[in-house]
């Protein structure tokens, strides 16, 4: 929508309010304005006004200020998403076959295996894709389903699939595309908050299902293999299950342990208060303008972490790329009531139990 057309739309309010800020994306505008009159009773006139224009007209709000969200004819109803569909099924096939290669089951060395033995390949893999993929579905539905409620136009989840056997996880996770902008802070923390705090009660249900099935073993200077960092969430769940692991001990967690433990790490990584991630939208709920104060702070604890785990690098450069200062909502002088701040403060607590300063190491 351009620019011209916001003008125009603020033409045809004149008289009724002055427009003070314009938040516009491919499909919408949403305007603010400050009232000249009282506007409660001048809805229809408003909705008259803009008529001509052929958009949907949404009256959110006449006090303290205008809000009218525009919006283009909505896709037409009942057409089915295939791309998430697509993407989801791609990413249970890249999941089982990442699950089978952590359950012994060899299909790399013979790719015909996989034709030879497709049960033996599927039934070694399922555990751990339908636990990594009940993680990441309620993650993303929390997402989802929070922002339907403050009517925030998202889209669906697009899970996104990973070559198995070169990716530890065989995804990268899963995304929602956000079209319209938040309206306040009380929107941004229930949003940012509710993927994470989904996600993690999954995750901590198959973190006891898989560690309870797994094993601890000698720990020897000749054991090879890929080794993951623990949490102190991690830690308290294993020690809660399997009691103290001695120096000389290491716990071989089978795939659906790995997969409880997958879903600390993307709660970690979510939460981490950078620019749209969940953190970000939680860190700018709670301190505002001084979300970008402790954005800083967190990149120059990463800066430092990146000399003990260079992954982090990967972390710093990501968090440039989608700028680590959070854009303001469209009524920031909305605060937060003392339930929503405890919320926000848990999940930072939840970010500091699932932080792991090296989540993945190799010993050769």
């Amino acid at each position: 929508m351009a620019g011209s057309l916001t003008q125009q739309i603020a033409d045809k309010l004149e008289g009724l309010a002055d427009i003070i800020a314009v938040f516009s994306s491919k499909k919408e505008i949403l305007l603010k304005g400050s009232p000249k009159t009282d506007l409660g009773t001048r809805k229809h006139e408003i909705s008259a006004r803009l008529a001509d224009f052929g958009l949907s007209i949404d009256i959110m709000s006449t006090d303290p200020y205008l809000l009218v969200r525009l919006r283009r004819a909505e896709e037409k109803a009942g057409i089915f998403p295939w791309l998430n569909v697509v993407l989801f099924l791609a990413t249970g096939v890249t999941t089982v076959l990442t699950g089978a290669l952590w359950e012994g089951v060899d299909w790399i060395s013979d790719p015909f295996f996989i034709f030879k033995d497709p049960l033996a390949v599927i039934f070694g893999g399922l555990p751990f894709s339908l636990s990594l993929l009940a993680i990441l579905i309620f993650h993303e539905f929390g997402h989802y389903f929070a922002s339907r409620y403050h009517k925030v136009n998202v889209s669906l989840p697009y899970f996104i699939p990973a070559p198995p056997g070169i990716i530890p996880f065989g995804t990268f996770g899963a995304v929602i595309k956000s079209k319209s902008a938040f309206l306040n802070k009380k929107q941004l923390l229930d949003v940012g908050a509710t993927g994470p705090l989904a996600g993690l009660a999954i995750s901590i249900i198959v973190l006891i299902i898989g560690i309870n099935n797994s094993t601890v073993q000698p720990m020897t200077d000749d054991i090879t293999g890929i080794f993951f960092g623990e949490s102190l969430l991690f830690n308290f769940i294993s020690h809660l299950i399997q009691g103290p692991i001695g120096e000389n001990e290491v716990l071989v967690i089978n795939s659906v342990g790995l997969a409880g433990w997958v879903g600390l790490l993307v709660t970690m990584f979510n939460l981490i208060p950078v620019g749209q991630l969940d953190g970000g939208h939680i860190a700018y709920a709670l301190f505002g303008r001084y979300q970008k104060t402790v954005a800083v702070g967190v990149f120059i604890g990463l800066a430092i972490l990146s000399f003990y785990w260079p992954g982090w690098l990967l972390w710093l450069f990501i968090g440039f790329i989608f700028n680590p200062k959070h854009p303001p909502t469209v009524m920031d002088e909305i605060g937060l009531g003392p339930g929503r701040k405890i919320i926000g403060y848990i999940c930072f607590a939840v970010f500091i139990l699932c932080f792991i300063p090296e989540p993945i190491y190799i010993n050769f």
